[in-house]
């Protein structure tokens, strides 16, 4: 404990001391005082006289009852006087406070009530006639007479009580007296240590006074040497000090801002009565807003009267015994200027950003409206008529409408990407299948340029990797597409390995064509950059394909650099992380794939678009589909179709004049309940992922984005029908193993096929006779589950679920059962 707590200690216990020994004191004194006073009054020979003048009021009675008696022709007047007084005395007697301890003497109670008797029976006679009250005078004599002795007797009662009383007074007086000097004995000592203590602590107050001294001195030293301008008021508002920097920021003199009131001098006025206010509650309540709050930023005010921006900070400290306020101020009128120009400038980012934005969203629409009728259209065409030059344009405005297509989703995935939209969700695949689906898609580009396209697979891979499928795919078709577009009559190298750090894959694309010149690798990944950018170029595009695959990469976490020598190839490096995992076949590709199967018996389907030939397109593909088709070239119309036929399928295009398609649907389902289960496809030429969230909430089934090929829709087709129509599920199933033999053929089938029924077979040896199913055989009949309902077989999909739900109870009544099914299972082709 410091030496200052100890003293204060020392300090606050005597002064504790002192207060109680002064207290005593004064109690005690107060008593001595009062029971001086008490005896000075000779309050006890009151008591006694009264007692006695009782038995003189009595005597007195007796006389006047005799003088009475003897001249019976006098008045009772005196009479009736002289008893009312006898009356009176005792009455004060029984009744009065003065005389209680009396009462309660032995024998004094017994006389009380004989005098009380005998007032009782005379009192009537006395108020009542005159000739009555003088026929039993006599008796009432008698009565006096025999009274006499008893009142004498208390009144000696009395006195011998009350000379016990004075006694018992003088010596509480005297202990009074004793303690008294015994508590004034403590106080005169606890006084001299209590200057022997206030000494001491003089001296360490004269020390500590000119140890302030000294650091008032540097703080003052401190103070005027500030960069920031520094005020010290106090709770009046007066400033008591004022430093050199505050000078040159409010433009006073020390000298007059001194004892000034700050209120007045360097607050705005539009912000006074608040700063008074807040001074006024901090004093009344001690409640603190602005002081010890850290930087805060205000408005000052010059001698001028300009008003400026300031940061300002302020402190509660004590000087002088008096508690003052610190305020450091700096002038941020540049700062604020700086912030200012800084917020314009973001605005206008911003701005910019929202305009590109907007300009991408029409641009999105309007291109892609027409384009939907030129490809969807050229789908549509029997070219088994045409001639060969006939076939030969088509195939021109084909490719020609796929590149523009091409081109405009590169914009808007830049754009999307820009956004910061967060990449698909992560899914299990085969990086070698995939590698080599990529290379496979692009064969017929390099075969047409003459370039050899290989793929070499460096390191053992995993069966399945986790990550971004779709990301990854989309990055090697930029890279190897660029490479085969910028190579003749060369090679163009895919090469993948597994690092030996964790979880860390290589890719590498290299190539033997013009390369790059060192001048312009640091900007191949920036965004519109073609470095071929002449009129006379030999390969057209946006620019954008390196920008897009470099957000891609670095939205997977991973990284892409390039090195290339001008005129001999160019060689990408990507490297990203991807997590191994153990074969899950049901998540193979991003998840089970949808039949592909429609009701033989049609669908009967109202296209709303308000574009016609794009309803013709839409209606055209439908037909070649079985499905029946009505048309509607708006909202309205198709409300009035609603109402005048039922329909298995609606697909609304969703930007319409009048009202839009989302509009249009809730017109219909507010028709009635039956309208809200038919399912209902959003076709639109929106682009972006917010605008298709905003139409999903809208109870769409699904949604497809202009321009609509002939495979999207009826995959559309089949993925709500499956969902909404039970007729359809049943097809949906058969056509399961179907469409994955479609995707990775015979081979893959059969070979996941014989691993499945190896599973089952080692499962059905982990099968308890008694007991219950273990964890981990629940666990592998889960696995198993997933495997059979992606190869079509549903029987022992729902066989294996049933195996990984029992309990023991059920275990125990079903396992026969199971067994047999999953032996019969086995045997089955």
């Amino acid at each position: 404990m410091k030496p200052q707590s100890i003293s204060g200690w020392r300090l606050a216990i005597i002064t504790a001391v002192l207060v109680i020994s002064g207290a005593v004191v004064i109690v005690l004194g107060r008593a001595v005082f009062s029971d001086l006073e008490a005896l000075s009054t000779a309050r006890n020979d009151d008591v006694s006289w009264n007692v006695s003048q009782l038995e003189v009021e009595l005597l007195k009675l007796q006389n006047e009852t005799l003088n009475v008696m003897q001249l019976p022709s006098s008045d009772l007047v005196s009479f009736r006087k002289r008893y009312d007084i006898f009356y009176s005395r005792f009455s004060s007697l029984s009744q009065g406070r003065l005389f209680r301890s009396l009462r309660e003497r032995p024998g004094a109670q017994s006389v009380l009530d004989a005098a009380n008797g005998f007032l009782d029976r005379n009192t009537p006679l006395v108020d009542g006639a005159d000739d009555v009250l003088r026929n039993d005078l006599s008796g009432i004599y008698d009565e006096l007479t025999e009274l006499h002795p008893q009142i004498r007797e208390l009144a000696l009662i009395g006195i011998e009580h009350y000379a016990e009383n004075e006694t018992m007074r003088r010596d509480q007086l005297s202990k009074t007296l004793i303690r008294l000097a015994a508590a004034v004995l403590v106080l005169i000592f606890v006084l001299t240590v209590t200057t022997f203590v206030l000494l001491k602590l003089f001296r360490r107050g004269e020390r500590f006074s000119h140890e302030n001294a000294i650091m008032r001195s540097r703080f003052e030293a401190a103070v005027n040497s500030s960069l920031d301008a520094v005020l010290v008021v106090n709770t009046k508002g007066q400033i008591i000090e004022f430093n050199g920097s505050a000078e040159a920021v409010f433009g006073y003199t020390r000298s007059q801002a001194i004892n000034g009131d700050m209120a007045d001098l360097i607050v705005p006025p539009h912000m006074r009565e608040m700063h008074l206010k807040g001074m006024q509650r901090f004093l009344d309540t001690n409640e603190k807003k602005v002081i010890g709050a850290g930087r805060i930023r205000l408005e000052g005010m010059r001698k001028s009267g300009e008003i400026f921006p300031v940061e300002l900070s302020i402190s509660l400290a004590e000087t002088d015994g008096e508690r003052v306020f610190v305020s450091f101020l700096r002038d941020i009128t540049q700062e604020i200027e700086a912030e200012q120009d800084l917020r314009t400038a973001r605005d206008k980012a911003q701005e910019s950003e929202r305009a590109k934005s907007d300009l991408l969203t029409v641009m999105s629409h309007e291109m892609r409206t027409p384009l939907n009728g030129i490809l969807g259209s050229l789908s549509l065409i029997d070219q088994t008529n045409l001639t060969d030059r006939q076939k030969r344009h088509l195939n021109s405005i084909a490719v020609s409408g796929e590149l523009l297509l091409s081109h405009v989703n590169d914009v808007l995935h830049l754009s999307s990407l820009t956004a910061e939209n967060a990449l698909p969700e992560q899914s299990l695949f085969d990086l070698s299948a995939l590698t080599n689906d990529v290379a496979e898609s692009l064969l017929a580009n390099a075969q047409a340029r003459n370039c050899d396209l290989q793929v070499n697979v460096l390191s053992d891979l995993p069966r399945l990797v986790r990550g971004h499928r779709t990301s990854l795919q989309q990055c090697l078709i930029n890279l190897v597409g660029n490479a085969i577009k910028f190579t003749s009559d060369g090679t163009v190298l895919i090469e993948v390995e597994k690092l030996h750090a964790d979880d860390q894959y290589e890719i590498r694309v290299s190539d033997t064509g013009v390369g790059i010149a060192p001048k312009n690798l640091s900007r191949i990944f920036e965004e519109f950059v073609t470095i071929d950018s002449a009129f006379s170029r030999e390969n057209a595009g946006t620019g954008l394909g390196l920008a897009i695959t470099k957000r891609l990469v670095e939205g997977m976490g991973g990284e892409i650099e390039v090195d290339s020598v001008l005129g001999q190839g160019s060689l990408f490096t990507l490297r990203i992380p991807l997590g191994d995992a153990a074969t899950q076949i049901d998540h193979v590709q991003g998840g089970q794939t949808l039949p592909r199967a429609l009701p033989s018996n049609g669908l009967r389907v109202l296209v709303v678009d308000d574009n016609e030939i794009n309803r013709l397109i839409l209606a055209d593909m439908l037909h070649d589909m079985n499905c029946e088709v009505t048309q509607a070239a708006d909202g309205y119309e198709a409300i009035k179709a609603t109402q005048k036929q039922a329909f298995d399928l609606l697909l609304l295009d969703i930007s319409m004049p009048g009202i839009d398609g989302m509009e249009t649907l809730e017109r219909i389902h507010a028709q009635g309940a039956d309208w809200t289960q038919v399912p209902a496809i959003a076709v639109t030429a929106h682009a972006s992922k917010k605008d298709h969230e905003t139409i999903m909430q809208a109870n769409f089934s699904s949604l497809l984005v202009k321009p609509v090929d002939m495979g999207q829709l009826k995959a559309s087709l089949i993925g709500v029908l499956q969902k909404d129509l039970p007729h359809v599920q049943t097809m949906a199933r058969n056509s399961t193993a179907q469409d994955f033999i479609a995707r990775f053929g015979d081979a893959t089938y059969e070979r996941h096929l014989h691993d499945l029924k190896s599973g089952v077979s080692e499962l059905l040896e982990q099968l308890p006779w008694d007991g219950a199913v273990s964890a981990d055989a629940q666990q592998q009949a889960h696995k198993l589950a997933g495997t059979a309902a992606i190869l079509g077989l549903p029987t022992l999909t729902e066989l294996l679920q049933t195996v990984e739900i029992c309990d023991a109870e059920a275990w125990a009544e079903e396992q026969d059962r199971l067994r047999a099914n999953l032996q019969d299972a086995l045997r089955q082709p």
